[in-house]
């Protein structure tokens, strides 16, 4: 088996995708192994042995894909279960418990009252008895949208359950995963009463997995230049601390080689409790662990070995951990690393650099299926920061984290010095933020071309590796067309879309045109906070999402049809990161609203009667004709043409402006109509839907929202007239994809 461990991860790993994606998979796997049988590059022993683990994976992803038990929801609810997973931040505690099956978990939440609330007798492995109301988390409802629902599946949890106050939750009991918990708190503790706000948070994150008192904009840059890893606790920062140990325990002589490695030994198996348990942390220390192990014994195994078991250990101990991005990060840069080994040569700085390039490359498809976008920059920064905190800043915080018990003046000394390169670091990554960010937006990227980059990925190194140049290159020039190919596809698509977003309450439609000819957006809605302030949520998790995912960097323009926060709240961060061309409000629009917006858009006065002739698209404005003193009143009442379907988008206006209209237009027709004001009963006169006549209605309104939208009159008017009904609130997105002068509806959830 020595030297081949990587095909029975394989096998492994095909046994878990062929349930997941498809048997075509499967099929592939057992004629590949056949394949390598019949050429004698593999014995029978590892075929059949191959052959078994692929079957077993495949019989585990199978019981994985279970349904989930039924469970009554929104009823009191008693339950006894041991807890496990425990998270606690400044503002809530979070953990597991298994549901009285024990087939999947229940995700238990606690809300802290202040930063030392806290529920007595809490502690991983102890057994509580918890009351509360079982909920199941929400699906994202939008194309591009974070699906925390399907998040938590992955994590066999199918239910939520809050924590309402303290005497709901009774806990006693222990388990041995107290102790690193302890002593991570206890750690935690002393950055905090110790060292500076900025020196204690990175010690926090790089040292014990504790990353949510980091500066979010600090999170956010990194993420955009791809410099997330330095971040998260992975198998840089484990070899780190393991050679820093080792050297420091062996040269200073305080232990024997023997000794250390048990002392090594046994703090890489704490070590991932401590540090949160992510699987990079695991891979890395089980990776660590197994070669110390057989260096002891005697085992001569090679590094592909290695991480080919530990690979299999960790997938046999929870399959789902596949799907884990930090996993799947992990695993590929590691193996494409060693793989690759024997390309590095010449100097430490091409070593580096070209380490930093194949890191890039391996991991550009997930990032892109992950962000829908990639920073061709990003190589180059890393080449600056991984050095920096490999040898300087990594180094400090381990340094500082250990004098924090020893001596903490001098950690508190040394945490000022971190304090001032880091935050120079970070200023230096900024200033090249502001001028050399260009985010190269590929929207998703299809299953077929990510099969085929990963195959010219693996062809260019191979012609690397061998010194053939020429291929290398135009392997290379493979890489590059297939992710150009993906941003380029929606110029040569005749297909047009115009999706009326769950932004919840609030409207957001956007308009692609065939070809990309044009994408404009009617609305887009902001969204409030707890307290009622403005936030960038929608913007964030819906809006932005959604125009990535679609591969969209550039929006030609926007009709803002009124100036309420639900309809105009992200058009400021849309001015400011898509590059707008334009805004086009009614006349009597409150310019006020447009003070934050990015000067470089164009704010553009449109009179009711004009007809907008745009590339590819005629709009024409109904309304308002005159000025009411109210943004409702004064919302643009527009009229068009896509797919061979007349539509007619409302905004907010009312019975009196339809019946202004029908005035106006004596012959209006339309066959798909935007409901005006989110189905109130304001709108949507039965005189209104006798003239329009549509065969579709589409209302964006939130979920159990307090106005009561749509109205039950409204539902029921549109009802009796045979109107199909399209709401956000049970559609979730609506989608209507045409070409020429045909067109159809989806839904985004089923």
């Amino acid at each position: 088996m020595t030297g081949r461990w990587h095909i029975v991860a394989l096998a492994a790993l095909g046994g878990l995708l062929a349930h997941t994606l498809h048997a075509a998979v499967l099929a592939a796997l057992l004629t590949w192994l056949a394949l390598l049988l019949l050429t004698k590059r593999i014995p029978f022993v590892l075929f059949i042995f191959s052959m078994l683990v692929c079957l077993l994976f495949f019989f585990i992803s199978t019981l994985n894909q279970n349904s989930p038990p039924v469970l009554p929801l929104d009823e009191p609810l008693q339950l006894t279960s041991t807890i496990s997973h425990l998270s606690e931040t400044d503002d809530h505690l979070s953990f597991r418990v298994q549901t009285p099956t024990h087939s999947s978990f229940i995700l238990v939440t606690y809300f802290k009252q202040d930063a030392l609330d806290h529920l007595p007798g809490l502690a991983p492995g102890a057994t509580c008895v918890l009351q509360g109301t079982l909920s199941e988390p929400e699906p994202a409802t939008n194309p591009g949208e974070f699906d925390y629902k399907q998040y938590l599946q992955k994590k066999k949890i199918y239910y939520e359950l809050e924590v309402k106050k303290v005497q709901d939750v009774s806990c006693k009991g222990t388990s041995f995963f107290t102790f690193p918990l302890k002593i991570r708190s206890a750690f935690l503790e002393k950055t905090d009463n110790i060292l500076d706000g900025h020196t204690a948070a990175w010690v926090q994150a790089m040292i014990a997995g504790e990353d949510s008192n980091l500066d979010e904009q600090t999170v956010q840059l990194f993420n955009r230049w791809s410099l997330s890893h330095i971040l998260a606790i992975s198998g840089m920062h484990i070899a780190l601390f393991s050679a820093i140990l080792y050297f420091l325990l062996t040269k200073l002589q305080l232990l024997t080689r023997e000794k250390t490695y048990a002392f090594l030994f046994g703090f890489l198996a704490i070590y991932p409790i401590f540090a949160g348990g992510e699987p990079s942390v695991w891979r890395s220390a089980l990776m660590v662990m197994l070669i110390m192990l057989f260096k002891v014994l005697g085992i001569k195994l090679s590094i592909i070995d290695s991480i080919s078991i530990v690979f299999l250990l960790l997938l046999i101990f929870d399959p789902n951990y596949l799907f884990h991005v930090g996993f799947q990060f992990s695993f590929l840069v590691s193996l494409a690393l060693l793989l690759s080994a024997r390309i590095y040569t010449g100097s430490f700085a091409s070593a580096l650099l070209e380490t930093s390039l194949l890191s890039q490359l391996v991991i550009l498809p997930l990032q892109v299926s992950q962000f829908f976008f990639l920073n061709p920059l990003s190589g180059l920064m890393n080449l600056f920061a991984i050095p920096f905190y490999t040898f300087l800043g990594i180094p400090l915080l381990l340094l500082i984290s250990v004098l924090l018990f020893l001596f903490p003046a001098a950690a508190n000394k040394l945490g000022y010095v971190f304090k001032l390169l880091n935050e120079a670091v970070i200023q230096l990554f900024h200033l090249v933020d502001d001028v050399a960010f260009f985010p190269w937006v590929t929207g998703k990227l299809p299953i077929g071309l990510s099969v085929l980059y990963f195959a010219a990925l693996v062809l260019f190194c191979s012609a690397w590796e061998t010194g053939k140049r020429k291929k290398a290159v135009h392997f290379g020039a493979v890489l590059t067309v297939i992710p150009l190919a993906a941003a380029l596809w929606p110029y040569a698509d005749n297909t047009g879309r115009v999706t009326m977003l769950d932004i919840g309450q609030g409207d957001a439609f956007v308009v692609e045109l065939p070809y990309r000819r044009g994408v404009y957006l009617i609305d887009a809605a902001g969204s409030v906070g707890m307290d009622f302030q403005p936030t960038d949520k929608a913007f964030e998790q819906v809006i932005k999402p959604y125009l990535y995912q679609r591969g969209i960097s550039k929006v030609d323009g926007i009709f803002a049809s009124h100036a309420d926060h639900d309809h105009i709240g992200s058009i400021g961060k849309l001015t400011e990161e898509f590059h707008v061309d334009w805004v086009r409000t009614s006349l009597y629009f409150d310019k006020q609203q447009a003070q934050q917006w990015n000067p470089d858009t164009k704010l553009i006065s449109w009179k009711a009667g004009e007809l907008l002739q745009l590339p590819g698209w005629e709009i024409q404005l109904l309304g308002p004709v005159t000025d009411k003193s109210e943004p409702n009143k004064n919302s643009l009442v527009m009229y068009t043409m896509l797919g061979g379907k007349s539509w007619l988008f409302m905004g907010d206006a009312g019975k009196e402006e339809e019946m202004e209209i029908l005035k106006r237009y004596p012959s209006l027709r339309a066959d798909i109509l935007k409901i005006g004001h989110h189905g109130s009963n304001t709108s949507t006169d039965p005189a209104w839907l006798r003239q329009l006549n549509p065969r579709e209605a589409l209302i964006s309104a939130g979920r159990k929202n307090k106005y009561g939208h749509p109205a039950p009159e409204v539902v029921e008017a549109l009802d009796n007239k045979n109107i199909r009904i399209w709401r956000t609130d049970t559609d979730g997105a609506v989608v209507y994809s045409f070409s020429s002068k045909t067109g159809t509806f989806s839904p985004y959830l089923p």
